[in-house]
């Protein structure tokens, strides 16, 4: 998949979904732990290493998700949210790091031959009122099943998107 149009977080409102679009999303467990991720796992490490290198980042390999965190809590521009695309004959895939909202504060939707999603959560303390968003869309390339696009989130934050490809004729 393609990332195609995106946005940075607090620089541009989502669109709203229209809810009848929305796609449901399955809560999993642990993204390092669940197998369900299992297939998609090693893509994720090589978009966490490649986002540690640009800053230079220390990271003990027994928690590269904490050393990945500790950066995107010093700065969250869209270049440093992990996102890995993988394709095997079945699926594509997309993974993207969403711990910074919860399950509901995720929208997922199919338009046409795009996967969007879309994280919006608001805060207030005291007086203080702030607001937290993003919008990302990927083209899926190929004859894919857009009708059976699936959503999974892990306990921890991580969002994989599956699209069906469509099975060639022989």
């Amino acid at each position: 998949m393609e990332n195609k149009n995106t946005s940075t977080h607090n620089e541009q409102k989502p669109e709203s979904p229209k809810e009848d679009s929305l796609l449901p999303i399955a809560e999993k467990g642990l993204f390092f732990h669940d197998s369900f991720f299992e297939d998609i796992r090693k893509h994720f490490e090589t978009a966490i290493d490649q986002i540690l290198d640009t800053w230079e980042e220390a990271r003990p390999v027994s928690d590269l998700m904490s050393s990945y965190r500790r950066v995107r809590e010093r700065n969250l521009q869209q270049e440093n949210q992990v996102i890995a695309f993988s394709e095997d004959d079945q699926n594509h895939k997309v993974v993207l790091d969403v711990h910074d909202f919860k399950s509901g504060d995720v929208k997922v939707r199919v338009e046409d031959n795009e996967v969007v999603v879309e994280g919006r959560v608001e805060k207030e303390e005291d007086e203080f009122k702030s607001m937290k968003s993003f919008c990302r869309r990927f083209n899926v390339p190929g004859k894919v099943d857009m009708e059976g696009v699936t959503s999974a989130m892990s306990s921890d934050g991580v969002l994989t998107i599956t699209a069906p490809k469509i099975p060639q004729a022989a």
